[in-house]
């Protein structure tokens, strides 16, 4: 008996611990899934036209979850694997204009993910010429989302400004975050 009192304690806690790792692991695997776009955190920072602005492009490309139908409508690839962002997936017939719309982003973002066969959506990328802003390169990035947490790059080999939205996987830099350190 004074063993069963010994181990019981040490049994039910190998248990619980058991039962949280297995909680976190479910919670950190629906965070990917989840219909929800934005965390907590990026609620309190994100504007209602822009939440707006991002279910519309979520809504737009979910579809694209599935590689084949982001074939089947002239995307192609246009990249090697880039460290941080995946393989970029273009489609030639969306012409890369001054215009921004969240439910048409000029290139999909696909990855391998650690653990997994086949290629996944991790993000949508934007792009404005830089022939399409007052000063270029050189000047203020962009208009794109409503609000002022959109981050513009302009360190592409391309002469574009880039946005990269990680609306298919979390990226612990935030939802607009340039790379994404989850991407191998």
């Amino acid at each position: 008996m004074k063993n069963f009192c010994r181990t019981a304690p040490m049994i039910a806690c190998a248990a619980l611990g058991g039962l949280a790792w297995l909680a976190a692991a479910s919670v950190a695997a629906a965070d990917d899934e989840s219909r929800r776009i934005l965390s907590f955190s990026d609620m309190l920072k994100l504007t209602q036209p822009t939440e707006d602005q991002l279910e519309a492009a979520k809504e737009a490309t979910r579809k694209y979850k599935d590689i084949n139908v982001a074939l089947a409508d002239g995307f192609v690839p246009g990249s090697p694997d880039v460290p941080g962002e995946g393989f970029h997936y273009l489609n030639p017939a969306r012409p890369v204009d001054c215009t921004f719309d969240p439910a048409h982003p000029e290139v999909l973002l696909y990855a391998f993910l650690p653990g997994q066969t086949q290629l996944r959506l991790v993000a949508l990328e934007y792009l404005i010429p830089f022939a399409c802003t007052p000063e270029g390169k050189n000047g203020p990035p962009p208009e794109g989302f409503a609000g002022g947490l959109d981050v513009w790059g302009n360190d592409e080999p391309v002469p574009f400004w880039n946005l990269n939205v990680w609306l298919y996987f979390k990226n612990p830099d935030g939802l607009f975050g340039g790379l994404n350190p989850r991407v191998p």
